[in-house]
């Protein structure tokens, strides 16, 4: 069944200062940011990406959407996002497939809530740290080599030892 990953979405962004200023001049951006942030990480980590945003900030019925391959949840006006987070923790972690869930939160209630429900927890500290460490080693992989001119040769995609041994092959047909 895979590993998931669900994110208490109010809770990281009222967490991380990255969000704080952005909250209050649009909390529509700081939602997509973060759910965009979510994707990626989920993507590179190998996750099931869920995000969890309660009715307390956005009044109406729940919603649930799949953006950028994660699943984002608005649940229902007068619903938690606690109360949502540890029915699907319990699911999800006791249910049949039995799936390692962890849950992005730095609500103390909520954590042992999801302890008790067989999940991991992870505070918004924890995961912008990772979160921060992977989008480096994202970079760090995606980085085109220095000999590589900006074009598409072999040269620049190759690694130096198979290079070297291609160039040796070369000059000996000569």
């Amino acid at each position: 069944m895979g590993e998931y990953l669900i994110v208490d979405g109010y809770n990281v962004i009222n967490a991380w200062k990255e969000f704080a200023q952005l909250r209050q001049t649009s909390l529509e951006h700081a939602r997509e940011l973060l759910i965009a942030g979510v994707s990626e990480y989920a993507a590179f980590k190998g996750y099931r990406a869920i995000v969890v945003f309660d009715a307390q900030e956005v009044a109406g019925a729940a919603a649930v959407e799949t953006v950028h391959g994660i699943q984002v949840v608005y649940t229902n006006e007068g619903e938690t996002a606690d109360s949502w987070i540890e029915r699907r923790a319990y699911e999800l972690g006791r249910g049949v497939g039995r799936a390692k869930v962890f849950v992005v939160t730095s609500d103390y209630a909520e954590q042992i809530n999801i302890l008790g429900a067989g999940a991991y927890r992870i505070s918004a500290r924890e995961f912008r740290e990772d979160y921060l460490k992977a989008k480096k080693e994202i970079a760090a992989r995606l980085r085109i080599p220095d000999r590589a001119l900006n074009r598409n040769e072999l040269g620049g995609r190759i690694n130096g030892q198979v290079l070297e041994h291609l160039e040796k092959l070369r000059r000996r047909k000569s």
